[in-house]
């Protein structure tokens, strides 16, 4: 029976079938049960568990025919522009950070952009992933626009902080559609990002050129409040999921497990952003990672232990060994690093071997456009391709081992050899493309429906834990190794150039600062240039190999993952509450 009184003659005969019990069985109930098919025991002693499994769902015709409105394609494109549009910020600061730090006195400040969004994304994910429908239409993004490294790092962090809420698209959008279509619903929650990644890095290097590089946040202002208003005139998700009265479910949040894994997590991946600024045994390095590490001991401790529902249940991580939920998200994280790798090298590639140190801005524009290119191509073999392939977690293999071998090979670069690595980007990010959908997708169909939420929470911490991490180890071998090769090649060089031995401390500083070119003669800049460019290609390669270290262990991830094509049904499992249609979802 509809909401609006009116009963349709096909679910006449769906509500027909149930009555008569079909002698078809699903399959869930014909193998008896199993990890997938059976609740576990609670995560904590205090944990309530909800006897709602795989079995349950199938209570509700999976063989009825799903219908999408209109109203519901107009959400799903308002959730795409909101994900899309928060992600925005990060290849902006990609691209022109360095340059931006160094116009405000601080060549180094720009080591904490993309970090402050990415810790804050990893904490808000966590926090606010379970109550993700009611969370993610009240959530405005805010831009700022900065005058000093300061500024710039808060701005982006408030920013991830938000974003998480608007990437919650990721698992918000796909769950209105047929189970089939999951990884197509995953790309096109991330439509936008492919505007994003193309788009971004041509209006920033612009901008900056025209000292109006603030206008890349004060669109995104604009943009992102049309998609709130759109959510809140529009999205009306099931308001009660867990069957649970929206007062009781915020009294019973874990809130000391929030603040235990936000001021555990900050300070661990602040004390690794310090690594690359400070020595290893530096105190900004050596406390954060103590303190961080002993309150997320803690954490996990009352995790295990106490809350009624926990932020990571146990049940969700250790589902058929691992296989269900934790194997894709690990191999979720590990994928997303290698956007950041490519993110790190392929910028640097192109100022200092291609464009006359980024003088050559409109050629360094369209340098950049490989790489965005490359992940709609992925995302859309993917689209067009993985429902007739199947074998999903083989899909997830072959993808992962593109990018990683690809990504790899990418430390090969010379100065002269642009073809090549342009090429090995393309195919690298391809495979990041096609990989990273097909992981969220397989790490929301490896828990139940009403752990959703849960396991999206989940999931994007270890993306974005993993993203940081990836930032900040690959920030710091590449300065690291920079500076060591910088030692060993450049004194040679200079010093045949006719500069004297006590004079290439003053040169290494200039270096540093790239004011070398306008401080030294032409004599000199030609001898050190070689010098200096092989000691990146020394340093680009370092980050490659760290990466494909990372990437192994990501392989092995995919691997384990078990297949999901069963679970690719007809089904659509939420109806919004203002459609005809919102008497078929199980709970309102």
């Amino acid at each position: 029976m509809n909401v609006d009184g009116d009963q349709r003659p096909h679910e006449s005969a769906e509500l027909a079938k149930e009555v008569q019990a079909p002698s078809t069985q699903h399959p869930a109930l014909a193998k008896g049960p199993s990890a997938e098919t059976t609740s576990s025991a609670p995560d904590s002693p205090n944990e309530k568990v909800t006897h709602d499994s795989e079995v349950d769902r199938s209570v509700v015709d999976e063989d009825a025919e799903p219908v999408v409105t209109l109203k519901t394609w107009i959400v799903c494109f308002i959730l795409s522009i909101g994900y899309g549009l928060s992600f925005w910020c990060v290849p902006v600061v990609s691209a022109i950070g360095s340059e931006l730090s160094a116009s405000w006195g601080e060549p180094s400040g720009y080591v904490w952009y993309v970090p402050a969004w990415t810790i804050a994304i990893t904490v808000s994910f966590l926090w606010f992933g379970p109550k993700y429908r009611s969370a993610g239409k009240k959530v405005v993004l805010v831009a700022a626009t900065a005058k000093s490294n300061g500024q710039m790092i808060a701005g982006l962090a408030i920013i991830g902080f938000g974003g998480a809420l608007c990437q919650c698209a990721a698992f918000a959008l796909p769950e209105l559609l047929p189970n089939k279509w999951r990884h197509i619903g995953v790309v096109f929650a991330d439509a936008v990002v492919y505007i994003t990644v193309i788009l971004a890095p041509v209006t920033a290097r612009y901008g900056y050129r025209q000292g109006h590089w603030w206008a890349n946040f004060a669109g995104l202002a604009c943009f992102q409040f049309l998609s709130f208003l759109g959510l809140l005139l529009l999205y009306f998700p099931p308001a009660h999921p867990s069957n649970m009265p929206a007062m009781q479910a915020f009294k019973e949040l874990d809130y000391v497990g929030m603040l235990l894994f936000a001021a555990g997590a900050v300070p661990v991946l602040m004390g690794i952003v310090w690594a690359g600024v400070y020595d290893s045994s530096d105190a900004h390095v050596v406390a954060p990672l103590v303190v961080g590490f002993v309150i997320l001991l803690v954490f996990a401790v009352w995790e295990t232990w106490v809350p009624k529902h926990p932020l990571t249940p146990r049940r969700i991580l250790v589902s058929s060994w691992g296989r269900d939920f934790t194997a894709p998200a690990i191999a979720l994280g590990v994928v997303n690093m290698f956007y950041y790798s490519s993110s790190i090298v392929y910028p640097e590639m192109i100022t200092l071997f291609w464009t006359d140190g980024g003088a050559e801005w409109k050629k360094a524009v369209v340098l950049s456009l490989p790489q965005g290119f490359a992940i709609t191509t992925g995302a859309l073999l993917l689209t067009f391709l993985g429902g007739k392939i199947k074998h999903w977690q083989w899909q997830l293999f072959g993808a992962s081992f593109v990018m990683v071998l690809f990504g790899a090979l990418m430390g090969l670069v010379t100065p002269t050899n642009k073809g090549t690595m342009i090429a090995f980007c393309f195919l690298s990010q391809m495979g990041f493309g096609y990989a990273i959908y097909l992981a969220i997708a397989l790490s929301q169909l490896g828990v139940e429906q009403k752990d959703l939420g849960i396991a999206g929470g989940l999931s994007g911490t270890f993306r974005f834990a993993a993203g940081a991490i990836a930032t900040s180890v690959y920030t710091t071998v590449l300065n690291n190794s920079l500076a060591d090769a910088l030692t060993k090649n450049v004194p040679p060089a200079a010093e045949a150039a006719g500069v004297a031995a006590s004079q290439i401390s003053k040169l290494m500083a200039a270096i540093s600062a790239s004011t070398y070119s306008t401080e030294y003669s032409a004599s000199v800049v030609a001898a050190i240039t070689p010098a200096i460019q092989n000691s990146y290609c020394h340093a680009i390669y370092m980050v490659c190999m760290t990466s494909l270290g990372f990437g192994l262990f990501g392989l092995l991830c995919c691997a384990y993952c078990k297949d999901v094509d069963r679970k690719m049904n007809n089904k659509i499992e939420v109806y919004l509450e203002n459609t005809k249609y919102a008497d078929r979802n199980k709970y309102h």
